[in-house]
């Protein structure tokens, strides 16, 4: 493989352990949707209109929050065992050193064929990662969905409806 090439491979795989890093933090924002919007707002639910904006309003102000936000906010909520957390903790701390210094702190390493190696195999650690984070979260949300009454069927209807009014958009 041509260095130009190498070089390309090392972004894509940046790429995608951010892209799972984003995912994670959406899997917080899922948890406290659930943990804390549903649970304050479902016992005094009183019109579609009023949930609908209550929610737009909580899910923005989720949205324009760090990882590490989120992640405060989450454990304060104490859904989540020390364990997960500690793992959360993990996920975070690799987020922002990919976000803020890996480029610079493997400057050394991308410009040989052996360092852009090393990269690669530890952005591969840091998508397992949080790939591994994933896996102890979505169960959790999945559990607290269903009680609410997200079931599969449900959330396959809702899907179908956004498929449909967003095709229009095409």
């Amino acid at each position: 493989m041509d260095t130009s090439e190498h070089c390309k491979e090392v972004y894509a795989y940046f790429g995608l352990a951010m892209y799972r890093a984003q995912c994670v933090e959406q899997s917080i924002i899922q948890l406290l949707i659930f943990f804390d919007f549903f649970k304050e707002n479902v016992p005094k639910f009183e019109s579609r209109e009023k949930w609908e904006a209550d929610f737009d309003r909580f899910d923005d102000a989720l949205s324009k929050k760090t990882m590490g936000r989120l992640l405060g906010a989450i454990k304060e909520i104490g859904v989540l065992d020390s364990d997960i957390e500690n793992t959360l903790s993990l996920a975070l701390q690799k987020r922002n050193w990919l976000a803020h210094a890996y480029f610079v702190d493997r400057a050394l390493d991308f410009i040989s064929e052996a360092g852009r190696n090393k990269m690669i195999s530890e952005l591969e650690d840091a998508i397992k990662l949080f790939n591994s984070v994933e896996d102890i979260l979505n169960p959790i949300s999945r559990s607290a969905a269903i009680k609410y009454g997200l079931t599969d069927e449900v959330l396959e209807k809702l899907n179908n409806e956004m498929y449909e009014s967003a095709k229009g958009d095409l």
